[in-house]
């Protein structure tokens, strides 16, 4: 892809999440960069993961082509309780599928909007959990293949949301959940073919973010519709940047968008961008 294609942000757990943004051949440390003035300007274009180039992506960041026929944007990947890979059998690209779907997965529970089940690959790990905006976490069962996972968190699916509210979870911090007593209570619920899967690692995972200020009434704002997107940074929370006068901007929403990464110092009169 090109240098200049926004990609979503690398997190690194410290005390405070770490995160930096590559783009224009440089990597941003965008901690850093919370109390200044950031400007976000899209060219025009996108770029999907085959390296083709266009206006405007056809679905979910894939161009007609690779929508309808890559492994990459197939059912099973939304729904994992459809993955067919451990039985040998195709849905798009079966060698793909087996390097994807056949890999130790976690099922996991968090608290970003509430309480959610989900699911991640091993080797993401707490990666997921930073990405949503969880500020805490709990691995509830690891399992050989992405097949499982989806059974367990369709099992449990029933008690608790598996979606984050993006909203209410850049709201400001959650209310403190006791995860462990909630964990013993879902484990009862896990089919029992699947139970020997269930950790006993009772760790809960805590994660701060750094934020200033939580906009009051969230203004999601889009690429397609605002090219430019400037304005002081405020704090940065899941893959969302929160900007002054309570507008977010999603970054991961927008990865395969070819656009121009710029940052100053605030006060902003007669800004010089750099």
């Amino acid at each position: 892809m090109s240098q200049n294609t926004l990609k979503k942000m690398h997190t690194e757990l410290c005390d405070v999440v770490k995160y930096s943004l590559e783009i224009n051949g440089a990597t941003h440390n965008m901690n850093d960069l919370i109390g200044k003035k950031i400007k976000i300007e899209w060219k025009g274009k996108v770029i999907c993961s085959c390296n083709k180039e266009m206006d405007t992506f056809y679905r979910s960041g894939f161009c007609y082509k690779c929508y309808w026929e890559s492994p990459m944007a197939s059912q099973s990947i939304f729904k994992p309780e459809l993955c067919t890979a451990h039985l040998n059998i195709e849905d798009r690209d079966l060698e793909w599928e087996k390097k994807f779907q056949l890999a130790p997965h976690y099922v996991y529970l968090a608290n970003s909007s509430g309480i959610k089940v989900g699911i991640t690959r091993k080797s993401q790990g707490v990666v997921r959990w930073m990405d949503q905006g969880a500020s805490q976490a709990i691995l509830l069962a690891e399992v050989p293949n992405r097949r499982y996972s989806g059974d367990i968190e369709v099992s449990l699916k029933r008690f608790v949301d598996d979606v984050t509210n993006w909203r209410k979870m850049l709201s400001g911090e959650p209310q403190s959940v006791d995860l462990v007593k909630l964990k013993n209570e879902l484990s009862k619920h896990i089919p029992e073919e699947l139970k020997q899967y269930i950790l006993v690692d009772n760790t809960v995972t805590e994660i701060r973010y750094p934020v200033n200020k939580y906009p009051s009434k969230i203004k999601s704002l889009k690429l397609e519709k605002n090219p430019v997107i400037e304005g002081e940074l405020l704090g940065i929370k899941g893959q969302y940047l929160l900007l002054e006068d309570d507008r977010v901007f999603n970054v991961r929403s927008h990865e395969g968008y070819i656009a121009d990464f710029f940052y100053s110092d605030i006060p902003k009169q007669n800004l010089l961008f750099q």
